[in-house]
């Protein structure tokens, strides 16, 4: 009895499904956007402790050295270096001197007035003024047309102010400052690239900042903290302005301009 031919035409069709699945491209993976970059919670943590240890100390003093990245022609920068000193007092009083390449200044904040002495000229400027340290620093930004990167570290919230919305942040490693075991953690968000390095501690105490200006130019500073003290002994008239013998008083200049003696009087 001859065999029926439906086995062969059913092995001849699986043949070749077997023969066009062998030949096919393989199944394509759907495209998925990848995820969106985020502020890493071991940063945000970091951030929060350090942001407690901070506007927890109702005064506090340090000292600190700078390195600026200055434009000098196109396309090339200098570095500018600095040194100075702050003493706080929450809410409202603040005192600081720097000394750098481009000059010397001291600054007073008691509440009612800032005064900004150019020492190395002898020449000092106050205007009224009311508010807490943070709206003092924006007003010194302001008036002097500079950014001040280590406000975020005497705002009322250093970390709202370090992480405003859109920031990314991520742990990069830990090394160590000055015989100090630190974390370095880096953040991009709309007021520029900022690096900081927090003790590898409870109190997360910043010992240096790096802060990288939004725009083309993206020029760097460098701020290192030294002597942080929490607890000091602040002795009576700290905030208080007295002008030195001959000064000569100046009235505040407009935005970015300095302050010279040509406009003393």
């Amino acid at each position: 009895m001859p065999r029926s031919p439906v086995p062969f035409w059913r092995g001849l069709a699986g043949g070749a499904l077997a023969l066009l699945a062998a030949c096919a491209e393989p199944a394509q993976a759907p495209v998925t956007a990848p995820p969106p970059a985020v502020l890493d919670a071991e940063v945000s943590d970091a951030l929060r402790r350090m942001a407690t240890t901070l506007t927890s100390a109702p005064a506090f003093t340090l000292n600190f050295t700078t390195l600026r990245e200055a434009p000098a022609g196109p396309g090339t920068s200098i570095l500018l270096s600095g040194q100075g000193a702050v003493v706080a007092a929450r809410p409202d009083r603040l005192y600081a001197a720097v000394g750098s390449d481009v000059g010397s200044y001291s600054l007073w904040y008691d509440g009612r007035a800032f005064t900004a002495l150019n020492t190395f000229q002898n020449i000092y400027a106050t205007t009224p003024l009311t508010g807490d340290i943070e709206t003092a620093l924006k007003g010194v930004e302001s008036r002097l047309g500079v950014t001040l990167p280590i406000l975020p570290l005497l705002a009322n919230d250093p970390y709202a102010m370090l992480t405003p919305a859109g920031t990314t942040g991520r742990h990069i490693g830990r090394s160590i400052i000055r015989d100090v075991l630190v974390d370095h953690y880096a953040l991009n968000g709309p007021t520029g690239h900022w690096e900081i390095w927090l003790e590898a501690a409870p109190s997360a105490l910043p010992l240096r900042v790096s802060f990288v200006e939004p725009g083309p130019e993206r020029l760097r500073t460098i701020l290192e903290f030294q002597s942080w003290n929490l607890r000091p002994r602040l002795p009576a008239g700290t905030f208080a302005f007295t002008p030195p013998r001959d000064a000569a008083r100046a009235d505040f200049l407009p935005r970015g301009e300095a302050l010279t003696r040509s406009n003393a009087r």
